[in-house]
């Protein structure tokens, strides 16, 4: 992690892999090193952002196709990338994404039924082509993640009320998105303890960007 110019850092993967706590733990890591580090969601991050994220994740949003929803992922990312990522970056900002352009491949895309090129010509379209630094996937088994969320004990949203075959297709969705991408993306995992998972994380980190 020598130099100082701004990296661009993803983590990603499904509901219960730990995405959002080792965002955060990376970071502090990262802050501690004394980088200037900053932490975005998807979808969100801006006001537009939010307000996009409140329709998505409401329980209460009615009959949004796979299509529809892909396309106000894409809004909220086409906002975040120029309205925070880009600046950020060139200020020499480390941004840590907890989610990209990966979940929209794998739940609109791999689970909600539209065609993949579209997806990723979409993706390339809102991002102006920007691809992380460094993309990591968390890898953990259905099992696991069910077992994480349910201690955590918090009312799931509406991506996560889906039914149980669409959180397998989401899986499998990952691991597609992994081979399509292999060698530009990391997988880690995420079975262990969020410290364990943690150690695994710097590593991928450290030998993606040397």
């Amino acid at each position: 992690m020598r130099g100082r110019r701004g990296r661009f850092i993803v983590i990603e993967g499904p509901d219960g892999a730990g995405k959002t706590t080792q965002a955060e733990m990376l970071c502090r890591e990262l802050a501690g090193r004394g980088l200037d580090v900053l932490l975005v969601r998807e979808p969100g991050g801006t006001a537009v952002g939010e307000k996009i994220r409140r329709i998505l994740l409401d329980r209460r949003t009615d009959n949004l196709t796979p299509l529809a929803e892909a396309f106000l992922f894409q809004a909220a990312r086409a906002q975040l990338v120029d309205e925070i990522i880009r600046p950020a970056l060139g200020r020499g900002t480390w941004v840590i994404a907890d989610r990209f352009s990966a979940s929209t491949y794998v739940y609109q895309g791999c689970a909600g039924g539209v065609p993949a090129a579209e997806i990723e010509r979409m993706s390339g379209l809102a991002t102006g082509g920007l691809w992380p630094d460094c993309y990591l996937i968390l890898a953990v088994s259905e099992r696991e993640a069910e077992a994480r969320k349910r201690r955590a004990g918090r009312r799931k949203d509406r991506m996560e009320a889906r039914p149980a075959a669409f959180r397998r297709k989401v899986f499998e969705g990952y691991r597609e998105f992994a081979r399509r991408h292999a060698g530009r993306v990391a997988v880690v995992d995420a079975s262990g303890s969020p410290g364990e998972t943690f150690r695994k994380v710097l590593e991928a980190l450290d030998h993606a960007l040397g």
